[in-house]
């Protein structure tokens, strides 16, 4: 079996092409290629188009991944805006599934950071073995339990105790 393919590079290609071609999955790519009109009126133009021709339940996803595409060669929100800006990052199932996950594993960490300052900060020095125990806690609502246990206990042995083993 073989197998062979043709590398393109967008910049080189010509967003007219591209949106003549009259394929609504294309659009998204449109921001990375070369064209002559102001951005604004390229992004425009996506976004009226994928208005129009995208199926409604993928319409927000089209329009998130346009916005980061977009992203990668313009840093300006007003013309991140015509492709929805934040709101359509946010009502994205496509970007919430990504990056709700990666969020998700973000706040635990943090939470568990948080038990540990307030223990060192009230007890000094916090053993390995209990940071470890610690990191192997999961859930919002167990952490935020032990961040005011961490809080109000009497000792290190104490907290120690209220670690599941």
């Amino acid at each position: 079996m073989a197998c062979r393919w043709k590398v393109v590079e967008l910049w080189e290609l010509a967003a007219e092409d591209l949106l003549a071609a009259d394929d609504v999955g294309l659009l998204p790519w449109v921001p990375l290629t070369r064209f002559h009109k102001p951005p604004a009126q390229i992004l425009e133009q996506c976004r009226r188009r994928i208005d129009m021709q995208a199926p409604a339940n993928e319409r927000e996803n089209m329009l998130a991944v346009s916005q980061v595409l977009a992203r990668l060669r313009y840093n300006d929100p007003k013309l991140l805006a015509i492709l929805g800006g934040k709101q359509v990052m946010i009502e994205s199932p496509l970007i919430n599934e990504v990056f709700g996950e990666m969020l998700a594993e973000r706040m635990q960490k943090a939470m568990q950071k948080a038990v540990l300052t307030v223990l060192e900060v009230r007890f000094g020095e916090v053993s390995e073995k209990i940071a470890d125990q610690l990191r192997a806690v999961r859930g919002e609502k167990k952490l935020d339990a032990l961040i005011k246990y961490a809080a109000q206990c009497r000792d290190l042995d104490a907290f120690r105790k209220r670690l599941p083993a």
